[in-house]
């Protein structure tokens, strides 16, 4: 039995992961992709091969017979395209973010429990640095008091799609770019963000689009008492590479994890150790988890509603970037 999946959007990069991912295995099977920008098409027509046949979710969801959505529509759009696929029958796989407001992700909520559907997140950052998680969800730095995460972005003004920089259409950089460190930070702490106690952005480095958000900071309490700090930014300066980071403090010991040099444990009263942050063979992609979770049950490295949980905290976050309100509350989905 193969997993039929259906693309709605080409329009990021990360589309990429996703494709390579269904053509190396066996079990999964492209059987429609839909894209409007004919730019967009012809790009991915020529150097990828693919068979693009519609121009929109709209029409792929009409005609063609498959069991999983895939979306990578323009941030602003994928809500829509999410909910469309979901009141269809669809299972869905989404980049990152799932989606820019706060009432779609509650109406994406209800439709995949009403219907008994799984919605994924491509939230990577736990899938990449797997194996240094356990040191710390073992407990050996003690309780978590504070994690620090970073995740600086280099813009490359000339290749990021344009929609980025039309009104609307990104949606903010917390809700952007800072999923991946609270999924993180929510997987190794055993622990969801309960509150954003203070978020902010700023627009700035970028004075061709003097309009478009580059920088972002948003500070939560989790439910065991403990706080979290994230900062984003496209200001990494040109021909430099990006390196998201972790600080972990915790009660009895220190751990730092970044993507160059893995985690460097410290255990008060032992000496230092390094672990490298692998991936496990079985979670190498949140794709092929979906995938196979819904072929076979095959055990998922995150749950719907940890992706779902994740993104409600960012868009709360960004929302109070966005109002200034301070001291939030967010539910638990």
């Amino acid at each position: 039995m193969a997993m039929k999946i259906a693309i709605a959007g080409l329009k990021h990069g990360h589309i990429q992961g996703v494709l390579q991912a269904a053509r190396q295995d066996p079990s999964v099977e492209i059987a429609a992709v839909a894209e409007s920008d004919p730019i967009t098409r012809e790009r991915y027509e020529r150097d990828f091969g693919l068979d693009i046949r519609y121009d929109s979710h709209t029409q792929l969801l009409e005609s063609a017979a498959f069991n999983m959505l895939v979306v990578c529509e323009a941030f602003a759009d994928r809500g829509e395209a999410v909910i469309a696929g979901l009141k269809a029958g669809k299972h869905i796989f989404s980049d990152k973010p799932l989606c820019t407001a706060e009432s779609e992700l509650w109406e994406i909520v209800r439709l995949s429990r009403e219907n008994d559907l799984e919605v994924g997140v491509d939230f990577s950052l736990r899938h990449f640095w797997f194996q240094t998680a356990a040191p710390i969800q073992q407990g050996e730095i003690g309780e978590i008091v504070t994690c620090i995460t970073s995740g600086p972005h280099s813009l490359a003004y000339q290749v990021r799609p344009k929609w980025y920089y039309r009104p609307g259409k990104h949606g903010g950089i917390i809700n952007d770019l800072l999923g991946h460190g609270v999924d993180y930070i929510q997987w190794i702490a055993g622990q969801r963000m309960t509150a954003v106690l203070s978020a902010a952005g700023a627009k700035a480095g970028v004075p061709q689009e003097p309009d478009f958000e580059s920088f972002g900071q948003a500070y939560y309490r989790m439910e065991g008492g403990a706080t979290a700090f994230g900062q984003v930014d496209y200001l990494i300066p040109e021909g430099h590479a990006s390196n998201w980071r972790c600080f972990i403090q915790g009660a009895s010991g220190d751990a730092l994890v970044d993507d160059r040099n893995g985690l460097l444990l410290r255990p008060s009263g032992q000496k230092e150790r390094y672990l490298e942050p692998a991936t496990d063979p079985r979670w190498q992609h949140p794709f092929t988890d979906l995938a196979h979770y819904l072929l076979e049950g095959a055990p998922m490295l995150r749950t719907a509603d940890e992706g779902l949980q994740c993104s409600l905290a960012t868009l709360i976050a960004q929302r109070a970037a966005d109002t200034g309100q301070c001291g939030l509350d967010i539910p638990k989905v």
